[in-house]
């Protein structure tokens, strides 16, 4: 949230600088994520009134304006022909600094003097972007420095607000921070209207999504642009500027931390129905979409016409517009829970949903209303009707929570004296009373936060200071280690990237539409988006979110992987599901991009020698057989086996699943490992095979023309068992397909070293063994190339 120090002075007298409040924040309260100090080049701008207009004699789209500075007139020309002669507008005179350190100079434009530039709330940095050169509502005397005026410079101090802390997403909650961490002293109330309370508009509450309903009448306002001071305020927020009712909205909410609204009165029923909606209705809120409901929504209805979704927006049809004469003023208190699922099922956050499902103060409603009563007397010239209508199903007490003295001390470390506790206590406004061993306290309700104990010391500990309490060692020297499983997994993070992969953290939420090789089966009951609704059952899912994401944004070249867990259903286990930790890499592109003189690409045999050199350094034997798996292709994918045991697969993605779903031209190479299983076979030590060299090796080509069906797999099977013991190694020489080849069959040459232990073999004995493996290969319906 954006504090302004210019506008939190309203409230409090600062004592520190800037620099010194940052610190201090940081070390008591929360984190400060920057700090901006606004205004600090500007020079150069001040108050104009426009005397005369001219059109431009050479161009259409430009106007030449008599501008009363004060002490001269200047001749400035703009293109904002919406300008009129009486407006008073901020000047940015010859040698002025705007925002973005943009300088003024008088020059000709189409041949006519400009002595200076009319400016927008751009120029000043008060918005991104504006169409039109700002109107300065009320009266100002022409020469009158804008800067000053304004006060444009500004030191705004962006603070990180935690879940925990609703407290701090108002600007009088901070201010209480403030003193709280002796930053300022002095708390200054803003000024409200006394409001009574009575049998004012009707109000009906009929859900317990709400909790508390109030609301008052106000006559006779006048809609029109907000004053420069509230428009300025606003834009530090990040809020731009309406009119001056929904200006003055929006104000309260910054500066109380409760959300408010405001009804067109003329536009709505004679009473205000709070209730549950029905499943399937169908709202048109003010961001003009149009939303259907799921029936526990909390609706503000004037018992017949949907008039907003409570604590999240208002409808499109009863809002303040600039006919607008008499206002219906809203301050209620929403339950937390409800109004969180409801926004979160219809994807809408709004500085009111943000600030209800956090939770406001539900006993802070009179202050709310006569503040907001008292703004729009003030600029709107409203006058109060009625008394105000309080409809509190239940009063919310505030908690009261006992604190032993010892249990502070205990919990933080260190000896924390009464009088240092009663300080904290009494600097958070807190009421406590001195009890035996400790203290009974009073939290007021706009700290929903604190509920138990705990919670108290940690306030009393932030506020003692954080950085006061020494670090020491344990008094127990406690022994750990680290398993060999974990020692497992981070050998195995070792040789995937050891072998040109980088490690990537995916979510476990996945959409199931997405999915196409196996659907999830675990379901969360309130997702963060329905996008992310199911947990994964394969971890390949999300590295190709990744690389699609890598892919699309001009990355090509890519070698993922991830050691993750996968979810499935399982009614044996005590949750019902079943975590199963896994491996899974992808690869697209290059096979080595930074080597200039490697052209490859990733292909199935280099993909397929990450998997091999994994198993061989993990000294693990499998066997890959080929089967279908849905959207892989069939020649080059298979199945991962040890033994008999499935432990994962591996392969070339579809092209039409590649393009369709993940946007990647190119080949998709993907492998997933249940390396709980692959534990389960590691041994830790690796075995070495040392070749005798001192018998000479003889080797033998076998030129074959395969099937495809036959894998490579029971071709090594029939060299093994025709060769047994003496076969050394296997290796393929060449594979070729295409002309001279008959359609669905292969050539491959394949080389074999024999060798034996304790003999020079003989060429009849290698002939022999030769010959059994043609014969072999013959069976299996294999031609011999010669």
């Amino acid at each position: 949230m954006n504090i302004s120090r210019n506008w939190i002075s309203d409230y409090i007298d600062l004592k520190v600088d800037t620099g010194t409040l940052i610190d201090k924040i940081k070390k008591h309260s929360t984190n400060v994520e920057g700090v901006e100090y606004s205004g600090r080049n500007l020079k150069g701008v001040i108050v104009g009134r426009v005397e005369e207009i001219t059109d431009h004699p050479d161009a259409d789209r430009i106007i030449i304006c008599k501008i009363n500075v004060g002490d001269k007139y200047l001749q400035i020309l703009t293109a904002d022909k919406s300008v009129k002669v009486n407006d008073l507008v901020p000047v940015a005179v010859d040698g002025a600094v705007l925002h973005g350190n943009f300088k003024i100079k008088a020059r000709k434009m189409r041949g006519i003097l400009s002595e200076g530039m009319l400016c927008s709330l751009e120029e000043l940095g008060l918005e991104e972007k504006s169409e039109f050169v700002y109107r300065i509502p009320e009266e100002v005397a022409p020469g009158t420095d804008f800067i000053e005026y304004l006060k444009l410079k500004d030191d705004i101090i962006d603070i990180e607000i935690f879940p925990n802390r609703p407290d701090l997403l108002s600007y009088l909650g901070v201010a209480r921070e403030f003193i709280v961490i002796d930053a300022a002293e002095n708390l200054k109330l803003p000024l409200i209207e006394k409001i009574e309370k009575g049998n004012g508009f009707p109000v009906k509450i009929e859900y317990e999504g709400c909790k508390r309903y109030a609301a008052l009448v106000i006559e006779d306002v006048e809609v029109k642009p907000s004053p420069s001071w509230l428009v300025k305020r606003l834009a530090t927020a990040g809020i731009r500027s309406i009119n001056n009712i929904v200006d003055i909205t929006n104000y309260v909410l910054l500066e109380t931390g409760h959300p408010v609204h405001a009804f067109d009165l003329d536009l709505i029923g004679n009473e205000i129905v709070v209730k549950k909606a029905v499943a399937g209705e169908k709202v048109l809120l003010l961001d003009g979409n149009e939303y259907e409901l799921n029936g526990t929504e909390t609706l503000i209805t004037d018992g017949n016409k949907f008039l907003a979704l409570g604590g999240i927006m208002g409808g499109e049809e009863s809002g303040i517009n600039e006919n607008t004469k008499r206002v219906l003023l809203e301050v209620a208190y929403f339950d937390p829970v409800n109004i969180r699922k409801s926004a979160r099922y219809h994807k809408i956050s709004t500085d009111s949903s943000y600030r209800f499902e956090r939770g406001v103060d539900p006993n802070d409603t009179e202050f709310v209303m006569g503040r907001l009563a008292y703004l729009i007397k003030e600029l709107a010239n409203g006058k109060i009707s009625g008394p105000m209508t309080d409809a509190y199903l239940e009063y919310i007490e505030p908690k009261k929570i006992f604190v032993r003295s010892s249990y502070v001390s205990n919990r933080l470390g260190i000896e924390i004296s009464e009088n240092d506790i009663e300080n904290s206590l009494s600097k958070l406004d807190f009421i406590f009373e001195k009890k035996e061993n400790g203290y009974e306290v009073t939290v007021p309700t706009r700290r929903p936060d604190i509920f138990e104990e705990i919670d108290l010391v940690e306030e009393i500990g932030r506020i003692y200071g954080y950085h006061n309490i020494p670090s020491v060692l344990p008094s127990h020297n406690l022994v750990g280690g680290i398993s060999k499983y974990i020692k497992f997994r981070e050998k195995l993070s070792e040789l995937m990237r050891l072998n040109g992969y980088n490690e990537a953290f995916t979510f476990a939420f996945m959409d199931n539409s997405r999915m196409w090789l196996k659907k999830g089966e675990v379901f969360l009951e309130n997702p963060i988006s329905s996008e992310l609704g199911t947990m994964r059952p394969l971890l390949v899912y999300g590295i190709l979110e990744s690389a699609s994401y890598n892919f699309r944004n001009q990355s090509r070249n890519i070698k993922l992987f991830e050691i993750g867990k996968t979810f499935l259903n399982d009614e044996k286990s005590e949750t019902s599901v079943k975590e199963i930790e896994k491996l899974a890499f992808v690869a697209v592109g290059e096979e080595n991009p930074y080597d200039y003189t490697d052209k490859r690409n990733v292909s199935f045999y280099t993909f397929k020698g990450t998997l091999d050199n994994l198993f061989d350094y993990l000294n693990i034997d499998v066997e890959y057989k080929r089967e279908n798996i849905e959207g892989l292709s069939f020649a080059q994918s298979a199945k991962i086996y040890s033994g008999k045991e499935e432990i994962g697969f591996f392969g070339k993605i579809e092209n039409e699943i590649a393009e369709n779903v993940y946007s990647i031209n190119q080949p998709v190479f993907i492998a997933e490992i249940d390396i709980e299983k692959l534990f389960e076979l590691y041994s830790g030590t690796r075995k070495y095979s040392v070749v005798n060299a001192e018998y000479p090796s003889m080797r033998r080509d076998y030129s074959l023309l395969v099937d495809d069906k036959i894998t490579f797999y029971e071709i090594k099977d029939a060299i093994l068992k025709a060769g047994k013991k003496l076969v050394e190694e296997i290796k393929v020489f060449d594979v070729y397909k295409g002309k001279n080849i008959e359609e669905g069959k292969t050539s491959i040459t394949i080389t074999v070293t024999y060798r034996a232990k304790d003999r020079t073999l003989t060429d009849d004995e290698i002939n022999r063994i030769a010959e059994k493996t043609i014969n072999l290969f013959e069976k299996m319906g294999i031609s011999i190339r010669h």
